[in-house]
């Protein structure tokens, strides 16, 4: 026994050094996105931080069971101590700032004020996401921002397109269900008090979330060179036998396999309501390196944003690469968390639920089909300009549908020179996909006599229909119908019969 316990101490201590090694390597190699660039998130490339089994670890691995039972018990002994930055600023509990002090904030205070676009998706009729704006190094949130702040949203394709989105309104956040996936690193460096800690924080945070939300269900994973979703419920009483008592590692322990961890939790995301928002918060403190899948990050990313599921990393301490998690969070329309201690990981999961909580959450009609978006807002507020970017995607799919933004005169169905970049858009679609078959739909809002508005809304339509016909598009391939108010796009005012943005032409897709 005491010559498998020296051999097991010299594997681990081999086995550090080479993950160091790998961990420093792939900070130097792993590629970096800016914002300021195309995210073009179906063209990126995620290295994988550890692509292949060491020497090291085939011996460890064939040591044998007793061997591997040995190895966990001696890592939780030996849990991985951070380092913390002099410059790190430790999280804090989210503070809302009024407007007013976004100027002091840059000018006095030497914050640096950003706009976040968040948790982007897409349902046939409809795009969704949230924002904020901020300083979220200290954790201060801007509070009471208007739609009449917001200067522009835009679409951007791959190949430059673009296209103004003018229909949007901001959506109740009681009209929003949740799936909040957990991803609780669980493996040997971890170590069990801190995974202990871990558990314990989630718990408390749900059970204060709940509260609050009532349109949230909860599942919480633990993964090692495993993953097993060990709750599921909606209330904190639904998932309190599962995770309470805490049990530090107990079956968990040795390796880390992040993207082994994502794909189970992708997967059972992808049984619930598509059109539910989902997120997915992954917390480890260590690379991937037993994952069971040979499926490139970038694929497991690309299944998350087809599924509307956004990724939050929350990278711990001071052992991993921090840039890959961040690629994770980018790509598929989350955000980036990094901390150091276990102190902190209490507030950090009443932060994510309280960032949730205090974003602004936008429904807006999308105006460009694509699979590799850019959604880009600006605002301004207070004399201060502030733009902020994230993924989209509106699938060539059938059933989905965008909006042309072809604003007619009243009581007229005739197409006006103002709008030739839309049509000429269109035209260009149907002509590059020569089986694409669509509907154009006329729409109007209340106002008025139903009759006459399904009969103008009908001859809306038709114009377009015209048009395309008119530079060639077989009219086979165009279908048309004017339905009045009978589909809104958005909710009226009480009493009101009146909504510029439910009068509009929309393109849905019948065949590709």
């Amino acid at each position: 026994m005491r010559k498998i316990l020296i051999t097991v101490l010299i594997l681990i201590s081999v086995n550090n050094l080479n993950a160091s090694n790998i961990v420093n390597e792939a900070k130097i190699n792993s590629p970096q996105y800016s914002f300021n660039n195309s995210l073009n998130h179906y063209n990126f490339s995620i290295n994988d931080t550890i692509e292949k089994k060491n020497k090291t670890q085939k011996v460890i691995r064939d040591v044998g069971n007793a061997g591997k039972k040995l190895l966990k018990k001696i890592k939780e002994l030996f849990a991985v101590k951070h380092k913390i930055p002099d410059n790190y600023v430790k999280a804090e509990r989210i503070q809302l700032i009024e407007k007013d002090s976004i100027a002091i904030m840059s000018s006095k205070l030497g914050l640096t004020p950003e706009l976040k676009l968040l948790y982007p998706r897409i349902t046939p009729t409809k795009g969704y996401f949230s924002f904020q704006l901020g300083d979220y190094e200290y954790f201060k949130y801007v509070k009471n921002i208007n739609l009449n702040e917001i200067e522009y949203i835009k679409l951007i394709s791959a190949d430059g397109s673009e296209c103004y989105v003018d229909k949007f309104e901001f959506i109740k956040k009681e009209n929003i269900k949740r799936h909040f996936a957990f991803l609780l690193d669980h493996s040997g460096s971890m170590g069990k008090k801190r995974a202990s800690i871990l558990q314990n924080s989630l718990y408390n945070a749900i059970e204060k979330n709940t509260i609050k939300e009532q349109n949230s269900t909860y599942h919480v994973y633990k993964f090692s060179e495993f993953t097993r979703r060990i709750a599921k419920g909606k209330t904190a009483s639904s998932i309190a036998s599962s995770m309470l008592p805490t049990n530090g590692l107990r079956g968990f322990g040795g390796g880390t396999a992040v993207k082994d961890a994502l794909i189970h939790a992708i997967t059972d995301l992808n049984n619930e309501n598509k059109d539910d928002s989902k997120i997915i918060v992954l917390l480890t403190d260590g690379d991937s390196n037993s994952d069971l899948q040979k499926l490139p990050m970038s694929e497991v990313i690309k299944s998350a944003t087809e599924n509307n599921i956004n990724i939050v990393s929350v990278a711990f301490g001071s052992y991993l690469n921090v840039g890959y998690l961040k690629d994770i969070a980018d790509y598929s329309g989350g955000d980036l968390f990094h901390i150091y201690s276990p102190d902190e990981f209490q507030i950090l999961f009443d932060n994510i639920f309280q960032d949730v909580i205090l974003s602004y959450d936008l429904e807006f009609v999308p105006c460009l089909f694509g699979d590799d978006l850019e959604l880009e807002m600006k605002i301004a507020s207070n004399d201060l300009v502030f733009e902020g970017k994230t993924v989209f995607r509106t699938p060539l799919a059938k059933g989905y549908a965008i909006d042309l933004s072809i604003n007619f005169e009243l009581n007229s169905a005739k197409i006006s020179p103002s709008h030739a970049d839309r049509l000429e858009t269109l035209y260009n679609l149907m002509k590059f996909k020569p089986t694409l078959e669509i509907l154009v739909e006329g729409h109007s809002d209340r106002l008025g006599n139903e009759k006459l508005n399904i009969s103008l809304s009908n001859q809306r339509a038709s114009s377009v229909k015209k048009y395309l016909i008119s530079k060639g598009i077989s009219s086979s391939r165009i279908k048309v119908k004017g339905y009045g108010s009978s589909k809104p796009a958005f909710d009226y005012a009480p009493g009101a019969n009146e909504n510029p943005l439910n009068r509009r032409i929309q393109i849905v897709v019948l065949n590709n």
